[in-house]
């Protein structure tokens, strides 16, 4: 070892992961390096009774050619780890050293002065056996493997190469969607005879019998669908029915049938444009998106529960293109609309912006897809995912989860937390943590829009 170094790695950690910790200091000192073992400085082992335990740190910390930092839910917040680890960030700030190696055992966040360096992963036996081999390499200052060398035509690649799967990194992680499955549908469609009527004559009657949302229903082959009892005397269509010959019908065979299943969908979707109108969400046909309206005339905010706290989002904004430019409005929307995936009744959510010229009319659609690569082009999985979070917390109306009216007592239930896969393979170091993403911080979003980024167009003050 150079004369410089007494000690090729610190362990700065916890006392309560002393077990793993330990067990790490141990495999290192086993190895070969240059004729020699290489050498680990470990509490424990190095700091004798009676020492200065900062003094005798600080100088270890010198002496050592990397320190390895042990993040876990131990470590993150104890006091005399996080006194090591900014010690040793201090000399090397930007990490162009590579002196400071984050080891994440999970269950914590990374520090931010940590991101920026590669971590290495040690949740569990796989990730920790490529972890290890990585710390090897770098303290035998030996360069990572690049892998074999391939033929370069593909009619002579190996099979194996063919199936880029194999070489994916076995790590565990969930994956989140943005499909919402449906907790509770009623269990019949009702249907009756009816003249030739249009949707726009039913919605006429409806607007003359009730107020507010009206019972979803759909007309096919002069009969009108709903989930409403039409034997009721009392229900809403039954003076539109020509004929007693009404059919009670179970909707899981809809479900199974190709004609029918569309039907039962394009209700359920009616259902939902019928929810947001009740939730003051405009609804923009042409484009197939739900979004905000300015508030008395000027720019909408919505505080939302993110999971741990309130936060305020930005709906609704008005910009102007240059100093005498026209003025449009930017709007946080919504394109959402119920499918069967594998024969289940899912609702897919997929959050978006939209642009307005007067906070409710459409801008022309070449100007919608400009500004929205403009508003979007820098927002990865988890920012979408947060947008999710918050449309489901403004679908539910801050409830556990979405009721939708579908008749006078019969209501749609959806859970608003998105499906998720288990997978074994993926990318190390790219995995999202979905417990973490469900307690996330509005400020960890894109939700209000970031001008600076829009060359010139400018915020117009109120």
């Amino acid at each position: 070892m150079s004369s410089d170094f007494e000690y090729d790695f610190f362990l700065c950690h916890n006392s309560l992961d002393k077990p793993w910790v330990q067990k790490l200091a141990e495999s290192i000192e086993n190895e070969d390096y240059n004729n020699r073992k290489l050498k680990v400085f470990y509490d424990d082992w190095d700091i004798i009774p009676g020492e200065n335990n900062v003094l005798k740190i600080e100088y270890a910390m010198k002496k050592s050619r990397f320190v390895g930092v042990i993040l876990s839910e131990n470590s993150i917040n104890a006091e005399w780890p996080n006194m090591e680890w900014t010690m040793a960030v201090y000399n090397d700030p930007s990490g162009r050293r590579g002196f400071v190696i984050p080891m994440w055992l999970g269950n914590c966040e990374i520090p931010s002065s940590l991101k920026i360096r590669t971590v290495l992963y040690c949740r569990n036996n796989i990730e920790y056996n490529k972890s290890y081999t990585k710390l090897l390499t770098l303290l035998r200052n030996q360069k990572l493997p690049r892998g074999q060398m391939r033929p370069s035509t593909l009619n002579s690649l190996p099979t194996e190469t063919l199936f880029p799967i194999e070489y994916a990194d076995e790590v565990e992680e969930q994956l989140a969607s943005n499909l919402l499955p449906i907790l509770k549908i009623p269990r019949h469609i009702w249907s009756g005879p009816v003249a030739s009527l249009t949707y726009s004559e039913v919605f006429d009657h409806l607007n003359k019998k009730a107020k507010g949302a009206h019972p979803t229903f759909m007309i096919k082959e002069s009969r009108i669908y709903s989930f409403c009892d039409l034997n009721d005397r009392h229900c809403i269509f039954r003076e539109l029915l020509t004929a007693e010959s009404i059919e009670k019908n179970e909707i899981t065979p809809w479900i199974n049938n190709l004609d029918k299943k569309n039907g039962l969908i394009e209700m359920l979707n009616r259902a939902l444009r019928n929810h947001c109108y009740e939730l003051g969400i405009r609804y923009d046909k042409k484009h197939k998106r739900f979004f905000f309206l300015p508030y008395g005339g000027g720019n909408r905010e919505i505080s939302w529960n993110t999971g741990t706290r309130k936060s305020t989002r930005t709906v609704v904004k008005k910009y102007q293109k240059g100093k005498d430019g026209p003025i449009f409005w930017a709007h946080q929307s919504l394109h959402a609309k119920f499918l069967l995936v594998d024969n289940e009744i899912v609702l897919q959510i997929v959050p978006g912006w939209t642009f307005t010229s007067d906070g409710e009319h459409a801008i022309s659609p070449r100007e919608i897809g400009s500004l929205s690569s403009k508003w979007t082009h820098n927002e990865y999985n988890s920012s979408v995912f947060y947008h999710i979070r918050f449309w489901c917390f403004i679908l539910s109306k801050g409830q556990e989860k979405i009721s939708m009216k579908l008749a006078h007592d019969l209501s749609l239930e959806v859970d608003i937390t998105p499906a998720v896969s288990d997978i074994s393979v993926g990318i190390e170091g790219d995995q999202l943590s979905i417990e973490k993403v469900f307690e996330v911080a509005e400020d960890d979003t894109k939700a209000d829009f970031n001008i600076d980024e829009i060359e010139n167009e400018e915020e117009v003050e109120e």
